[in-house]
């Protein structure tokens, strides 16, 4: 029961969904598509943690670029306590590997026993919860596949993200990790921890009052590109929700493990079972949003595919098709109808008395 109660404490607070009337650039690829940002300074992240926040919030694929095809994890714990006891725990692993061509390796697990992974091989995605088979099927989009590998490396972010307003820095010097020159930068508890930003969410308001208690930790970031190759930070988060106050004890260790590309191949045939390749939920989320976010659905040269609407009670066809294709059928069940009712007239006039005297009748 902890494990579940901490799975679902840590999605309420480092992930907590969205609500209606959030601004546009507050959803991320959801209306606006995202836009590169400018090149880390280095030196300044070893002393500001605004500039070191920006290291620590690329995507993995800025990581890729920077590196190429390598081999990195992300592990975290959160244990919540509340008045001195503990009320949730959840610790999980993620581990990614990148080949050649885009290809990926990814696994995820967590101490509540949820897990999944994917496979991106051959142009076609591979999917599965833990314990179950593989879905093989081909990306609905071209960043499909980006966008799901990046979804491994993202508890990086989110852990400095609670935790950055208290965040002393100190600029440690040159380091190799990984065979790659790095920048180490140490992270402790600043004096006087900075205020928190405003959040524009509701679900994220409790993150204002939000108190760090500790800090401590390292980061390493690649000295040309500014990725980061290590992290290691360990704190506490005091804060309230509901009128109930909580501390939340958090660590996050990630590292880049080795660099060169891995062969990624697809699952067995025996493993795979085949998977429908057209999502509802995107037609559905395009044509709703048609003129107001990018569509997701791409073609294979990246353009747009104009939006239509989602097909209804399990048909292939929008509305307006399905109607035209049904006509000529309602035409011919019209047709057949006519056809039964002159047949039902002229047996019911057989089976009538014959009104002409038959010759036995005659006197």
């Amino acid at each position: 029961m902890i494990r579940l109660a901490g799975f679902g404490v840590w999605c309420a607070i480092v992930a907590c969904g969205r609500s209606g009337g959030v601004p546009d650039d507050q959803l991320g690829g959801l209306v606006m598509e995202s836009k590169p940002g400018a090149k880390i300074d280095v030196d300044l992240a070893g002393r500001d943690p605004a500039e070191l926040s920006r290291a620590l919030a690329v995507p993995h694929a800025s990581v890729i670029a920077a590196l190429g095809p390598h081999a990195a994890s992300v592990d975290t714990r959160t244990i919540v306590d509340e008045g001195g006891k503990q009320v949730s725990e959840l610790s999980d692993h993620a581990a990614i590997e990148i080949g050649d061509a885009g290809g990926f390796h990814a696994v995820y697990s967590n101490s509540a026993d949820y897990g999944r992974e994917a496979i991106f091989a051959g142009g076609k995605l591979y999917l599965r919860p833990k314990y179950q088979r593989w879905h093989g099927r081909a990306p609905e989009s071209p960043d499909e596949p980006g966008t799901l590998r990046d979804q491994y490396f993202a508890a990086i972010a989110a852990t400095w993200d609670l935790v950055a307003p208290g965040a002393e820095l100190t600029d440690r010097g040159a380091i190799q990790i990984a065979g790659r020159p790095g920048r180490k930068i140490e992270v402790k508890l600043a004096p006087t921890p900075r205020e928190n930003p405003r959040e524009s969410v509701s679900q994220r308001r409790w993150r204002e009052g939000r108190t760090i208690g500790s800090l401590a930790g390292e980061v390493i970031l690649d000295a040309e590109h500014g990725v980061p190759l290590k992290v290691l930070l360990t704190g506490s988060v005091a804060f309230s929700r509901d009128g109930r106050r909580f501390v939340m004890k958090l660590g996050v260790d990630a590292t880049v493990i080795s660099v060169g590309a891995t062969a990624i191949t697809a699952p067995p045939e025996a493993e795979v079972v085949a998977t429908p390749e057209r999502l509802r939920e995107v037609d559905e989320r395009d044509f709703l949003l048609r003129d107001i976010a990018p569509s997701i659905r791409k073609n294979p040269d990246g353009t747009a595919v104009p939006p239509v609407p989602p097909p209804i009670d399990g048909s292939a066809k929008p509305p307006d098709k399905q109607r035209d294709a049904d006509q000529p059928r309602d035409a011919d069940k019209q047709r057949d109808m006519d056809r039964k009712r002159d047949k039902d007239r002229k047996r019911d006039a057989d089976k009538q008395p014959d009104a002409t005297p038959r010759p036995e009748d005659k006197p």
